[in-house]
């Protein structure tokens, strides 16, 4: 058993003791809770310890959170045991919100590298949690507060914290569904925020009906919140949950239903309470909007820009080469036709086509697979590209022919660029186990400023170079200067 299921273990065996002790009543709920946080706050620590987490600072700040509600809890526990009383003061009421906000803010940190993968699905879980403490608001917690009396400022206060804790469950629910490997914690977790939820709603309609010995039960769900947080936390699984990016989710109508239905949410209570000759909740309404409105904003902006990934990886895999990353035959053949347009209109001072065919590429394949020559043609491309401007366009014309397209007087071009390949692709290119030779045979044509060409005959010109150059290697001529032994059409040999 490792240390983690160990101490995850651990934890499970406190639930019971400490939701018996809260059952005591009185001084002993405030107890139980605080031992509780108590055992979350540890097990926060024991992981830092450990090493557990890889990104600290989200951790940290839930750390922070766990520890303001410890300090919310231990203040609670004091004041009653000095007073009798359990009455919330203000410090109680803002170290309760304040340290949901950094649980959430924590958390949010935390699964930063999960969002990236699928941002919307934490969006859409978040809007449709909303929706969801909105109807429980309209129709639980706002009737019991008007039966209490209770001032706006408690009602904006407790639906804050309603929508925070709400907002909370949604991420994990997200996680939960999509996230197989850290299923485990985050079921944990979205058993402590359910119970939260449950706890915080229950205190409300207590209070409202004035019921009595209902406290205990109560007491139970905050000691069983922090002990599955604490769970969740130790639990194996628990890094899993920032674990590594996932595949972006796309909006099915499914989930944009859903999110339709969860904006309509507000104004429907809205129109329901007007017909019904009821108070509008303006409150729930205008905090409603100020926190689904952005969150959609949010949602349509990461749709705008999946759809521009979307339309630069089709025009991507349109215009260049998949093996090498070079333009391809359709993105040379427009290049091709602007340059010859501005060299017949004397814009440019020449436009030289470089057709390049490697001399010995069957062998590669053929001896050491089609692997081994995918690797040399990436190889020659790269040489070739660094023998260029990064004006000049180097394409992969199809199987083992690059085409080389430079503006330039057409003399001068041919002097400087057609040597500077030459030389580059002389160099042996070792892969792997062997090394062999990256040479090709070269065809050049060029047209000067004034003349009139179209794209397939100045390639055609080149092509026909090409194979000129090509029975001159075989026919044994005199190799290009700078060019090693062994000669074109050596056998390969092992790399030393």
């Amino acid at each position: 058993m490792t240390r983690t299921t160990s101490a995850h273990a651990a934890v499970m065996l406190l639930v019971v003791p400490l939701a018996l002790v809260g059952w005591q009543g009185g001084l002993w709920h405030s107890a139980a809770i605080s031992l509780a946080n108590l055992v979350a706050v540890l097990a926060l620590a024991t992981q830092f310890r450990r090493g557990a987490y890889t990104d600290r600072f989200g951790w940290v700040v839930m750390t922070a959170g766990m520890l303001v509600l410890l300090v919310h809890n231990a203040e609670h526990a004091l004041t009653l045991l000095a007073t009798g009383t359990a009455d919330d003061g203000a410090f109680s009421l803002l170290s309760l919100l304040a340290g949901y906000a950094l649980l959430l803010t924590g958390g949010m940190l935390v699964t930063v590298p999960y969002a990236r993968g699928d941002g919307g699905g934490i969006i859409d879980a978040a809007v449709i949690g909303l929706a969801a403490a909105s109807l429980v608001w309209a129709l639980v917690l706002a009737p019991a507060h008007r039966r209490l009396g209770s001032s706006p400022a408690t009602m904006l206060y407790d639906m804050a914290l309603l929508l925070l804790i709400t907002a909370m469950s949604g991420a994990v629910v997200r996680a939960a569904v999509t996230a197989r490997e850290a299923r485990p914690s985050a079921l944990y977790l979205l058993a402590a925020i359910t119970a939260t939820n449950i706890a915080n709603t229950a205190n409300t309609l207590v209070e409202a009906s004035q019921a009595a010995g209902t406290e205990s039960w109560i007491a139970g769900l905050w000691v069983v919140a922090y002990l599955a947080f604490a769970a969740g936390v130790v639990h194996p699984s628990g890094t899993a949950i920032a674990g590594p990016e996932r595949p972006p989710q796309s909006l099915t109508r499914r989930r944009l239903a859903f999110l339709g239905a969860a904006l309509a949410v507000d104004p429907a209570i809205a129109g329901i309470q007007q017909a019904l000759g009821r108070p509008v909740d303006i409150t729930l309404l205008s905090v409603g909007a100020l926190l689904i409105v952005p969150l959609v904003v949010t949602r349509i902006g990461l749709l705008a820009r999946w759809h521009a990934d979307a339309v630069s990886r089709l025009h991507h895999l349109a215009s260049l080469d998949e093996l090498t990353g070079l333009p391809n035959r359709r993105t040379l053949t427009a290049h091709l036709d602007a340059a010859l347009d501005r060299t017949a209109q004397g814009i440019s001072p020449g436009t030289v086509v470089l057709y390049l065919d490697l001399d010995d590429f069957k062998a590669v394949n053929d001896n050491h697979g089609h692997t081994s020559g995918d690797r040399l043609l990436q190889a020659v491309a790269a040489r070739v590209r660094g023998c260029v401007r990064s004006t000049d366009l180097v394409a992969r014309f199809g199987g083992d022919e690059f085409v080389v397209v430079l503006e330039g007087t057409p003399g001068t071009v041919e002097a400087v660029v057609v040597p500077s390949i030459e030389r580059a692709l002389a160099e042996p290119v070792a892969l792997g186990p062997v090394t062999v030779s990256g040479r090709a045979s070269i065809g050049v044509a060029a047209i000067r400023p004034g003349e009139r060409a179209d794209a397939g005959s100045l390639l055609h010109r080149a092509d026909a170079e090409m194979y000129r150059a090509k029975r001159s290697h075989r026919s044994g001529a005199e190799p290009p200067a700078g060019t090693p032994d062994p000669p074109p059409g050596a056998p390969l040999v092992p790399a030393s």
